[in-house]
């Protein structure tokens, strides 16, 4: 987790550089004129949406202990090398480049936490990577305010950024060959009791363990899954928003009046925001068991931001009205690692889960190539048309997400016939959402009940072997012991 953590923290704030630089100036310094500004914030994830069938590929047939830190330290090299571009041609190629190098990371780490952890444990695993998004616009903040205040007669502000950056994510990027670890029966510092413990506590998620072998049936199955479908909406969805507060969330910031030395303060608060909303709604959805009402819930400040954002004029009597409006859209970032959790719990098989989540990058990638492209500078201080399409983009996923959840509670239903069907009991235990407190309790009652200490019991009159086919890298699908996570 400690270099997950620190490697999202800087592919956030690589990624942020652009808008960063924006209000010290990169777009006077670099004569970029109509859409280009635009163009340089959807460039990257153009990149990563071009990338993500390869990614895919490459996340199945490479060791991560090598592919990760690969990537990393070439974007590293090239954000470092985007210092000397001095116009729009060079900034373009820089950023396309940067996005084709992070394409693989989300998709990476949601593997990572699906081959490591069981799966009551990856939403909090998502939610602390994913909280960077928050950290990054905290300590981000800080580091451009300092930034901002160098002088220099031969570099411009932005080349500063990028040098600092991207020196930094390539010394990271050499450290992770030695630290960023295989699966847990491959990785090195775990010793051969160990590894058994870490493989055998993954038998309750039923979704297999990692595999080198590519099946091409698993990823035509993942593309006629509807679920697949409609977690990829929700994330191209969020992503719109998302992508727009991303690149132009500065800018909306310097709209309301400030300064750029002072919009780094004011976005500091929007970070913290941010980290709260994340741990808050993991939190709640741990606590409660239920992801798809705290979605919803997350997704009603988003909403009052949005419309407020279009409802207030900005004029300084609004300023605090403005403040609180855009604060308010902090709660997205809690609804986008959600989503992801939400998929990587219920996709089973490797080579479905690997290709479920870049379908879903996808999503998110094409989302976030729309959503810069309906802000246009020329649009300041309103930014009417890119809030309305954040507002639409709120409301849209709010129905989506009630639809998913009963299309999820159907999936159950037909697997508990599939169960009966093949004489099996209809109702199964899924421990793999349960704590290990929790589980133990359960396997008490089953012994006293007599299904002894191995066996799933149904009522006390039925038994099935537990995790049967838990290994046997069979998707969500074909295994009808998997048990679909319809809110939680």
């Amino acid at each position: 987790m400690p270099i997950m953590f620190v490697i999202y923290f800087l592919q956030y704030m690589d990624k942020q550089t652009l808008s960063f630089s924006s209000v010290f100036g990169l777009i006077r310094d670099t004569n970029l004129v109509g859409n280009q500004y635009s163009i340089l914030g959807s460039i990257v994830h153009i990149a990563q949406l071009l990338l993500q069938p390869i990614s895919a590929f490459f996340l199945v047939k490479f060791r991560l202990s090598i592919y990760i830190p690969c990537i990393v330290t070439c974007w590293g090299i090239t954000l470092a090398c985007m210092s000397a571009a001095r116009g729009f041609v060079g900034l373009l190629i820089g950023r396309f480049f940067l996005g084709a190098f992070e394409a693989s990371i989300q998709s990476a780490f949601i593997l990572v936490g699906q081959i490591w952890y069981r799966r009551h444990e990856q939403g909090f695993r998502v939610a602390v990577w994913y909280s960077n998004n928050g950290w990054g616009n905290i300590f981000g903040s800080l580091i451009m305010y300092g930034i901002g205040h160098i002088r220099s007669t031969v570099l411009f502000r932005y080349q500063i950024i990028f040098l600092v950056l991207g020196c930094i994510t390539f010394l990271v990027g050499i450290v992770s060959f030695f630290i960023f670890p295989d699966n847990p029966a491959q990785c090195k510092f775990l010793s051969h009791e160990d590894k058994v413990i870490a493989v055998e506590r993954l038998r309750a998620n039923n979704q297999g363990l990692e595999t080198k072998s590519f099946k091409p049936s698993q990823a035509l199955e993942m593309l006629t899954d509807l679920k697949s479908w409609c977690w990829m909406t929700l994330m191209f969805l969020m992503a719109i928003p998302a992508g727009g507060i991303t690149t132009f969330g500065p800018l909306i910031l310097k709209g309301f009046g400030f300064d750029g030395f002072n919009v780094m303060l004011f976005n500091m608060p929007f970070g913290v925001l941010q980290v709260t909303a994340i741990f808050t709604a993991f939190w709640a959805a741990k606590r409660f068991r239920m992801k798809s009402p705290v979605i919803l819930v997350a997704l009603t400040p988003c909403i009052t931001g949005a419309v407020l954002l279009l409802r207030l004029g900005r004029f300084h009597e609004d300023l605090p009205g403005l403040l609180t409006a855009y604060y308010l859209l902090a709660c997205y970032s809690s609804v986008i690692p959600l989503i992801f959790n939400w998929q990587s719990t219920n996709v089973a098989g490797h080579t479905k889960k690997t290709t479920t989540t870049a379908f879903m990058t996808m999503g998110t990638v094409s989302g976030n190539i729309v959503g810069p492209l309906l802000f246009k500078p020329q649009d300041k201080p309103y930014y009417t048309r890119g809030l309305r399409a954040m507002l639409a983009s709120f409301c849209s996923c709010f129905v989506i997400v009630c639809c998913t959840t009963l299309y999820l509670r159907n999936l159950n239903a037909r697997n508990k016939k599939r169960r009966i069907l093949a004489g099996k009991p209809a109702e199964i235990v899924d421990y793999s959402m349960l704590s290990a407190q929790e589980a133990e309790a359960v396997r008490a009652k089953a012994r006293v009940c007599g299904g002894g200490e191995t066996q799933k019991v149904d009522d006390g009159t039925g038994k099935v072997q537990e995790g049967q086919y838990a290994f046997e890298d069979m998707t969500d699908l074909q295994n009808d012991e998997f048990i679909v996570s319809v809110m939680s």
